[in-house]
């Protein structure tokens, strides 16, 4: 099921946009569900890494839709974000974050489906079936949905688990079996230590992968297959 949020501190213009999507679910052509924040702050502090699509009001009190979306970035959250604005000069700073859409306020229903189908087709496309991924550490036994999962990382004879929550697991575990285990799942390493989940890129520049605010080295034999598989995940 894909999850959408709706966040704008203005109740009349965050009826219309819950009206709209409703419209959108009642039609029976879409299956998601969604939820609604009028505080900014609220938002930021229930989000878990669980929407899938984010349409997001610029002028918002205390934190304003662009500093919250670039948080979300820092949070290795790959999430739509969709802008609503009634400035449409916001639209440049949109790129630092990879906006998908701005509507303009007063939104139109036609323009806001077709922003939403857009959005909804490329959920579709990067999203894949998660495995579960059992982690025993010496504190406990957790079972981690491997969407979660930012990158994998070989220390000492150990196995970190980085987490889209910033949250690290430690475990003994071969990194080959957990390649294996995740085949199909858009992981890829990018050289012998670590093993990279696709959707956390930030960007690919010279040897070197962004995943938020780490950058992990790409060795020379697998730089081509990785940015090879990067480039055909991201079309």
């Amino acid at each position: 099921m894909i999850r959408i949020a709706l966040v704008d501190d203005n109740k009349k213009d965050l009826a219309v946009m819950q009206k709209y999507l409703q419209t959108a679910l009642d039609s029976g052509d879409y299956e998601f569900t969604f939820e609604s924040y009028t505080d900014s702050m609220e938002f930021i502090e229930a989000y878990n890494g669980k929407y899938d699509i984010i349409f997001l009001d610029i002028e918002m009190p205390h934190l304003d839709g662009m500093e919250l979306s670039k948080r979300l970035r820092r949070m290795g959250s790959d999430c739509c974000i969709i802008f609503i604005t009634n400035m449409p000069q916001y639209a440049v700073q949109g790129y630092e974050v990879e906006a998908l859409a701005y509507l303009i306020k007063p939104v139109r229903y036609f323009n806001f489906s077709q922003v939403l189908k857009k959005a909804l087709e490329r959920v579709k496309k990067h999203r894949t079936e998660d495995v579960s991924i059992v982690i025993n550490t010496r504190q406990e036994v957790k079972v981690v949905p491997s969407s979660t999962i930012r990158y994998i990382e070989v220390e000492s004879h150990n196995l970190v688990f980085h987490t889209a929550d910033g949250g690290q697991l430690r475990t003994r575990a071969s990194l080959k079996t957990l390649e294996e285990q995740l085949a199909g799942m858009n992981f890829c390493r990018c050289n012998s230590c670590y093993l990279v989940n696709l959707r956390y890129v930030d960007s690919v520049i010279g040897n070197f992968v962004r995943v938020g605010d780490d950058e992990l080295l790409m060795s020379r034999h697998k730089k081509k297959e990785f940015v090879d598989q990067y480039m055909k995940y991201t079309r």
